[in-house]
């Protein structure tokens, strides 16, 4: 009668490989930083912009490019026309204004750069605020939204995106290195299993 064959162990150099490699596909995929967008979103399929207690309605176009909608980053550089809706009756007797600026650096330490378009601030009793602006070049900016009521009392809202697409359209690149790490560290596993000598049956 054959006796099982006793359970074996992986190599040590394979445990460790594949530990080493499971801990750094984790650290090399690039993390999507909470709030990327800022106090902009989607929400229940609705672009939003919170701004103080309240909140907007955020709607993006490409008139030039088949009307093409957006919500946070644009699709690529062009007119652009941003629409904003109040959700709040009281946003509507503030002086509501805009500005769009370039961001420089990089994550954390990314700082406002030069002003690219302004929106003097009025009122909008009709509750819509229509902006539009044509991007020549690609990258980061930051959108403020600046609402003043009467007292002086400011709400201000701030949304960094990417012009040129999705910023993060990298990701996947990286999801493909380490797949493959993985991939040949499983063979490299099962060539050093297949090579220990068996125990003998009885």
């Amino acid at each position: 009668m054959e006796k099982p064959a006793p359970q074996r162990a992986a190599p040590a150099f394979a445990r460790r490989a594949l530990f080493a490699a499971i801990a750094a596909s984790t650290m090399i995929l690039p993390a999507a930083p909470a709030s990327a967008h800022g106090a902009l979103g989607n929400e229940q399929e609705a672009c939003l912009l919170k701004i103080g207690p309240d909140f907007m309605y955020f709607s993006g176009y490409m008139p030039d490019d088949g009307g093409k909608k957006f919500c946070e980053d644009i699709p690529k550089a062009g007119r652009a026309i941003i629409v904003l809706d109040f959700g709040q009756p009281e946003l509507r007797d503030m002086n509501v204004d805009m500005r769009v600026m370039r961001l420089e650096g990089d994550g954390a330490d990314a700082v406002d750069g030069p002003v690219v378009a302004t929106l003097a601030p009025r009122k909008y009793p009709s509750g819509t605020l229509d902006f539009e602006h044509a991007f020549t070049e690609t990258g980061t900016f930051v959108g403020v939204v600046t609402a003043t009521a009467a007292n002086g009392e400011q709400w201000v809202a701030r949304y960094p995106f990417y012009v040129g697409g999705d910023h993060s359209g990298r990701t996947p690149y990286y999801l493909i290195a380490a797949a493959a790490l993985l991939a040949f560290l499983r063979f490299a596993w099962a060539r050093g299993e297949s090579s220990k000598p068996r125990s003998p049956k009885s």
